[in-house]
């Protein structure tokens, strides 16, 4: 459905770290791709918040001397070297503290692919990102509408079935589908462009 790039504009923008108002946009983009990119990496679930808090403060440390390598998603991978590098001392960290009990596989699969996204949390990151721009348009839809999109779309129901359930047409489905995906591109594509 979409191939989201960071907007070049946001980047710049978060240099400054005055700038409160880009990093409520960058925290609101990332922080659900960095929390799931942190759990895949083996950090335990009552620690991902704080590694997360731990990765913009590197993130916010370092982002001006980021550059475009002119390569696909080359933000992105940058805060995901930026996270891995984070989520690597924390790990250190941790199995000093608690020798013994583990902490080296994750470690040890994190330097197999220091620069490459995993294919799954690009996915991720799609998902969180739409799941994001549908909670800032939900409210510009009426409730049938958004049942209907969501049942079908997001959910992978039967559209015949999901008409007759709440009681209107399947073009109608289909028609308020359209403008919601629509509003979602749009809202995605505002905060990216």
């Amino acid at each position: 459905m979409l191939n989201p790039e960071t907007r070049p504009s946001l980047i710049v923008r978060l240099s400054d770290q005055q700038d409160q108002s880009a990093w409520w946009s960058f925290v609101e983009l990332y922080e659900p791709f960095l929390k799931h990119l942190v759990a895949r990496q083996g950090v335990p679930p009552a620690h991902q918040g704080d590694v997360v808090q731990q990765v913009l403060v590197a993130i916010a440390g370092s982002v001006s001397g980021w550059k475009d390598d002119g390569g696909d998603a080359s933000f992105r991978r940058w805060v995901n070297r930026v996270a891995r590098n984070v989520v690597i001392k924390f790990m250190t960290r941790q199995r000093r503290q608690i020798s013994g009990q583990g902490g080296s596989d994750a470690l040890a699969r994190m330097d197999q692919h220091p620069d490459r996204i995993d294919p799954a949390i690009e996915s991720q990151y799609r998902h969180e990102l739409i799941v994001w721009a549908s909670g800032r348009v939900r409210a510009e839809f009426a409730e049938t509408s958004w049942i209907a999109f969501w049942a079908t779309m997001i959910e992978g129901r039967d559209v015949a079935e999901v008409a007759e359930s709440i009681g209107v047409s399947t073009g109608s489905i289909y028609m308020s589908r359209s403008r919601i995906v629509r509003r979602i591109r749009e809202t995605i594509d505002e905060v990216l462009q």
